[in-house]
């Protein structure tokens, strides 16, 4: 090949060359495309914030080990560690279909939960998240800055994921009432609204005693049956409650219920000498149920009302996670045990 025509050819293919990098440059100009949503080292994330259009967000946080909510409440372990293997593991499933792609990047810009994700404090990624495909096997997402949303999804998983993302701070929140352990606690009060003799007061005097009270501080007139404090100091150091009435519902029904007699009061304090009490209220037999006899019961048996954070906010709390800790001062009378034991 001469010379000369070598040197054409170069100039050819350089050409190609240039032409095709403005075309591709132009052409990513007018539509621009990310599709990489995934974080994989979520060791490293230490903040989330999630924002929806109506003007609902959360930032979720890492401090010392522990995850809060709006800086002010414990997050909900079990969540997080959902978010994260979502924020680890999502990956785009398909492009979104020519014909449903307006109505989507509509329902994404009027309707999607911005998830911005930081590592050390640094801003990582931000994209929105979209409602559930037609077949309910994917969720539509976009980067920010993109102009193409996917289908997305997460392996071995066809499910929505929209839920995983929603900013609502009474479903991030702990559903916890007392945390404590057990050398923490200092005394346990219990007492009861229709039957006040019941109550009682329990208190650890050191290491290896404790002593129980009437509610009114009077000095009980049997002996004590110290294993079953210890063993009901034990059953008091944790308490969950199931979820939160709805938000529409609170003052109303808190209002209402402090105006009725309670069931019991639980209160604990700590060897620095801070309280934290929590009361129930009986619930109405609302799911109809009934007994052996197909009697209906008076009230409802699965569920109580709990009002906490010094009586402000308004809870179910399952009879499954109290009945441990209900208990009656005679139930702390040594001679019943060795009655037991006979």
């Amino acid at each position: 090949m001469k010379k000369s025509n070598v040197v054409l050819l170069v100039v050819v293919l350089v050409l190609a060359i240039i032409v095709t990098v403005i075309y591709f440059s132009e052409n990513t100009d007018k539509q621009k495309v990310y599709r990489d949503f995934a974080v994989e080292d979520t060791a490293r994330i230490n903040k989330i914030f999630l924002a929806d259009k109506n003007n609902n967000s959360i930032t979720l946080e890492r401090k010392d080990g522990v995850w809060y909510v709006n800086d002010e409440y414990r997050a909900r372990r079990d969540l997080i560690n959902v978010l994260l293997t979502t924020i680890r593991n999502v990956e785009v499933s398909s492009p979104v279909p020519e014909a449903t792609l307006d109505k989507v990047l509509k329902d994404l810009s009027v309707k999607g939960i911005k998830t911005e994700i930081y590592q050390d404090n640094k801003l990582v990624k931000t994209y929105y998240v979209g409602g559930v495909t037609m077949d309910n096997t994917g969720t539509y997402m976009i980067m920010e800055g993109s102009d193409i949303p996917f289908v997305m999804s997460i392996p071995n998983f066809s499910g929505y994921l929209t839920v995983r993302y929603l900013p609502d701070i009474k479903e991030w929140r702990e559903r916890v009432i007392f945390n404590y352990r057990f050398e923490e606690i200092a005394q346990v009060k219990v007492e009861y609204g229709r039957n006040p003799e019941d109550g009682f007061i329990v208190t650890r005097i050191d290491e290896n005693r404790y002593g129980i009270t009437h509610v009114d501080g009077s000095n009980v007139n049997f002996p004590v049956d110290t294993l079953a404090i210890k063993e009901f100091i034990s059953r008091s150091k944790f308490i969950a409650f199931e979820a939160f009435i709805t938000e529409e519902l609170q003052q109303h029904k808190r209002d209402s219920l402090l105006a009725e007699p309670m069931a019991a009061r639980f209160e604990i304090v700590d060897k620095n000498g801070n309280a934290k009490s929590f009361r129930t209220y009986l619930r109405q037999n609302i799911n109809q149920a009934v007994d052996d006899d197909g009697n209906l019961f008076d009230w409802d048996v699965d569920r109580l009302y709990g009002i906490v954070n010094n009586d402000t906010e308004v809870v179910f709390v399952q009879y499954y996670i109290l009945d441990p800790i209900t208990r009656s001062i005679n139930d702390f009378n040594l001679n019943n045990r060795l009655e037991e034991d006979l």
